[in-house]
């Protein structure tokens, strides 16, 4: 393992009478523990596996150290001069931090309860042990395990890692058929090998965060997770606070602190992900997860203390550097209803990236972050990783809230490679984006229409007319959808009635009818146009006017 230090251009490093703090992980998920350990006056130490996080230039001193490798950072650790407290928040190594905290003293949890809220396995054996609502489960370490056991559980069942985070190697099982591959690529995805089998459970998911100071919890934050596109748990966002009931948020505090203490985290931080059901007459809430340390997802370094005022990340800090909040300290100075919310895109290769510029976003977005960048292979995601960017917005409801926010994303113009097969596939295929589109096409009874049972071919008039139609600048001819049809969205995009009156106020497409289409030059286009819309609204318009810009129609178009 490589181990470089490095000190940072912007700073000096000097000695500060707060000491030094060693901060794991210098990517974008710990920069608010970064800015609030600069705040507190502490010398900033950050490690990371990544020379070139964002992090590196915002410490003090930067150490390009592996975060798996405990024995590394432990002997890096010893050499920084008074070292006062370790910190992550948002990574999957609070047994690192663990780690360093118990070789040298400070304040935090000890590995064994650092494990028991790292592996999932071990996590659940405890808080069912101890009465805490989890999931039934089974713990395998391969598929060879499976044949020689009745593992009690019933169909649809989810398959984890036992060890990753951000819904990576995830994925629900419908029959046993399914359940094989699934058990082989999440242990791919398990550094320890090991994997879980558990039930679905039914029922809202929320995040919750929580501070402990000697044993105290208090929780300071609940929000809804917004998951989409089964069989994978992908969250494509969060709201916060989140619209429960009194009787609600009890049951989910309840839960939450009874697994804290069951899992013996007397100090520090925690993160739940907790399930709720309200099916019976009273709410049951479940427990999907609880971890040693802040959220990552926005939540505890952004949504939060926008939603409150209240400075978490400082405030975690505080106690790992042994302090002891008080109550006050947790009381929020606002209230307003932040939502956090990410763009996906097609497949295909990343092009470009043409971002607004910060006044030209809607009142209320305070952050936009861009997740990938030109030259980048992507694809719709099937963890919470694999995200084009991310919005974050307050509004006076959590409706406004989110408005703000997906108008500010689909104000990124998202450019892919013409001629991509996969892009092609996904937006003009019969088949089409399948669970990843964004829109379906409805009837005034509600019931779904297939573009392919419209009266409307795949191109009205010749492809080439089409192409030089649109390099001369002129929009493009499309014939519209009857006027008893309607687009609902399937997952949190902008309302589909807004999407097209941006483009044709941006004069990029215009509507025609079918009868001008067979005698006007360039004719009009019919499922060309509809298909792409439907798959990716905005981004699958800019994909089809820059295939005939570079003079080309799709395949299946042409055909």
């Amino acid at each position: 393992m490589k181990h470089e230090q490095q000190e940072t251009a912007s700073s000096s490093g000097t000695d500060s009478p707060k000491g030094a703090l060693f901060i794991l992980g210098g990517g974008t998920m710990q920069l608010p523990a970064i800015a609030a350990a600069r705040r507190l006056g502490c010398t900033v130490h950050v490690a990371d596996g990544n020379a070139s996080c964002p992090g590196a230039s915002r410490a003090d001193r930067f150490h390009h150290i592996d975060l798996r490798d405990q024995e590394g950072l432990v002997a890096r650790a010893r050499t920084i001069p008074d070292l006062r407290a370790v910190f992550t928040a948002g990574t999957d190594f609070s047994t690192s931090v663990a780690a360093v905290a118990e070789a040298l003293g400070l304040p935090g949890i000890s590995r064994e309860v650092s494990e028991q809220a790292t592996d999932k396995a071990r996590m659940r054996r405890v808080l069912a042990d101890a009465g805490v609502p989890v999931p039934r489960f089974i713990a395998l370490r391969g598929v060879d395990e499976l044949p020689s056991r009745d593992i009690g559980l019933e169909f649809p069942l989810v398959v984890k890692p036992v060890d990753n985070m951000g819904a990576r190697g995830v994925i629900q099982v419908g029959d046993p058929s399914e359940r094989d591959r699934a058990v082989s690529r999440a242990l791919s995805l398990s550094r320890r090998g090991r994997v879980i089998l558990e039930e679905f459970i039914q029922g809202q998911e929320y995040s919750l965060d929580a501070i402990v100071v000697d044993g105290v919890v208090h929780i300071t934050g609940i929000a809804e997770r917004h998951i989409f596109f089964p069989p994978f748990f992908v969250e494509l966002g969060h709201t916060i606070p989140a619209g429960i009931t009194p009787r609600e948020e009890q049951a989910l505090g309840e839960t939450f602190r009874r697994a804290i203490a069951a899992l013996g985290i007397t100090r520090g931080a925690a993160k739940g992900d907790i399930f709720l059901d309200t099916r019976g007459d009273e709410p049951r809430a479940v427990v999907g997860e609880v971890a040693a340390r802040l959220s990552g997802g926005y939540m505890s370094g952004w949504t939060y203390p926008l939603a409150t005022g209240v400075p978490l990340p400082e405030i975690g800090l505080r106690v790992a550097l042994g302090e002891s909040p008080r109550g006050e300290d947790f009381a929020p100075s606002r209230s307003q209803v932040v939502a956090e919310r990410a763009l996906i895109s097609c497949p295909g290769k990343l092009v470009s990236l043409v971002v607004p510029a910060a006044e030209e976003r809607p009142l209320g977005v305070e952050e936009l972050f861009l997740c990938a960048a030109p030259g980048d292979r992507v694809s719709p995601p099937s963890n919470n990783v694999e995200k084009i960017a991310n919005a974050i917005a307050w509004g006076r409801d959590a409706r406004e809230a989110e408005e703000r926010a997906l108008k500010a994303l689909d104000q990124i113009d998202l450019h892919l490679a013409p001629g991509d097969g996969e892009t092609e596939a996904f937006l003009f295929a019969p088949a089409g984006a399948g669970a990843f589109r964004r829109y379906r096409l409805e009837n005034c009874r509600g019931e779904e229409i297939s573009l392919q049972d419209l009266s409307l071919s795949w191109c009205y008039g010749d492809g080439d007319a089409l192409c030089r139609t649109v390099q001369r600048g002129d929009p493009l001819p499309v014939v519209p959808l009857p006027e008893d049809l309607r687009w609902e969205r399937c997952y949190p995009v902008r309302e589909a009635r807004e999407v097209l009156a941006d483009c044709l106020d941006r004069g990029r497409v215009r509507f025609t009818t079918p009868r001008d289409a067979a005698t006007g030059e360039g004719g009009a286009a019919g499922r060309l146009f509809w298909s792409s819309f439907s798959a990716a609204g905005r981004q699958g318009v800019i994909y089809l006017l820059d295939t005939l810009l570079a003079g080309r129609v799709p395949q299946e178009v042409s055909s």
